[in-house]
């Protein structure tokens, strides 16, 4: 029990800052499993009212790393061109904050959501709030109203976290598996087994998965378009920084799937068949590798060792080289149409394949020698 406790809390940590580790050449970023208390790593998210500042300077020390050499492959048929990250503009002095600030008069509903989710946060206003006054002038967004629903979870007695706000979000995006976890964390906080159940079992048999990471990033990219001088690369590598930073909501389902099933036989059932669908269905390699956790929790509270076993054969084949996935990220930061075929595949084929395909072009372009992507 207490291995899959750290195989969730590890994960759910390594998802805070996925968005800023693609662009981090040292492979030691990972965490090991005894690096952090495990209580600490369960309950850990992030919190939703981070100053964009401070979201921003996460990313900055990530860059002040000393760079290490990783030769995984000597092959010279794995070369990929290399552009410096410092050729970016001085990203210690970057701060897109007051640009963020200013779209709270936009007419355009994405500088609205933009200001909403990334705005920074001042007197009693949180972000609960600002995306209820983004609801209330564009209803129906889905991207606000799952991470609503998410906010809900922590802030439990605000008004505006009730049954119309869950309507609201099925009646929009009510095939999506994602809306659903959603939901189901929203009655998780509630306490509510019963929705809980419905929830899941909506879950497993919602015609979509669709996760929003990819969104995040491009709405806040393309959010700030059109500015005199601008540098998409320097855009990107802020919206990495500010992405990594948004809170995720996966732990109330966790602690729900590591402590109901030893109880409730059908909360057993329910959470593998959970955990099968996100690991198989999940866009993001965090959603899949959570979904593998709630799986290996229950095959060892039933003592079914082979399962375990074929679980952890799944996990060692799908891996995708870290070097070689770092060299081609850090390339897309310096070419517009990779780093946005990278999104787009993250978005319709996942995390994973979309890791294996932007390798792929990486390299492929990188054979061109009329491709000079690096200022």
């Amino acid at each position: 029990m207490k291995k899959v406790f750290k195989a969730i809390s590890v994960i759910f940590g390594i998802a805070l800052c996925f968005w800023i580790y693609v662009v981090n050449k040292e492979e030691v970023l990972q965490p090991t499993l005894d690096e952090t208390p495990v209580s600490q790593l369960l309950t850990q998210t992030q919190n939703p009212d981070t100053p964009v500042s401070l979201q921003l300077g996460s990313a900055t020390k990530i860059l002040n790393k000393k760079e290490t050499v990783d030769d995984e492959s000597n092959d010279k048929s794995d070369y990929i061109v290399e552009c410096k990250l410092n050729h970016i503009t001085d990203y210690e002095n970057l701060s897109n904050a007051d640009i963020i600030d200013s779209f709270e008069t936009s007419n355009s509903q994405n500088k609205q959501l933009a200001h909403a989710l990334y705005s920074e946060l001042t007197g009693e206003e949180s972000r609960l709030d600002k995306l209820l006054k983004f609801n209330q002038r564009f209803p129906g967004n889905p991207i606000a109203l799952e991470q609503m629903l998410g906010l809900c979870t922590e802030v439990k007695d605000h008004p505006s976290c009730n049954q119309e706000l869950v309507q609201q979000a099925i009646s929009v995006d009510g095939q999506n598996a994602a809306m659903w976890f959603a939901i189901a964390s929203f009655y998780a906080s509630k306490d509510d087994p019963e929705k809980i159940k419905h929830a899941f079992r909506q879950i497993i048999s919602a015609p979509l998965y669709q996760e929003s990471f990819a969104d995040y990033i491009e709405l806040y990219i393309d959010s700030l378009q059109g500015r005199p001088n601008e540098d998409f690369s320097t855009n990107a590598l802020s919206a990495l920084g500010v992405v990594a930073a948004q809170p995720s909501f996966f732990n109330i389902i966790s602690k729900l799937c590591t402590e109901k099933p030893e109880v409730d036989e059908e909360f057993s059932l329910l959470c593998l068949s959970l955990g099968e669908t996100m690991e198989s269905r999940g866009k993001t390699n965090i959603t899949q590798m959570i979904g593998s956790a709630y799986q290996e929790y229950i095959f060892e509270l039933e003592g079914n060792d082979a399962a375990v076993q074929e679980l952890e054969k799944k996990r060692k084949q799908n891996n995708v080289p870290i070097s070689l996935f770092n060299q081609a990220t850090n390339l897309a930061l310096f070419d517009q149409r990779l780093f946005r075929s990278w999104l787009n595949n993250v978005r319709n084929l996942g995390e994973h394949e979309a890791a294996q395909l932007i390798v792929e072009e990486a390299i492929t372009l990188s054979k061109n020698p009329f491709y000079q992507p690096c200022p």
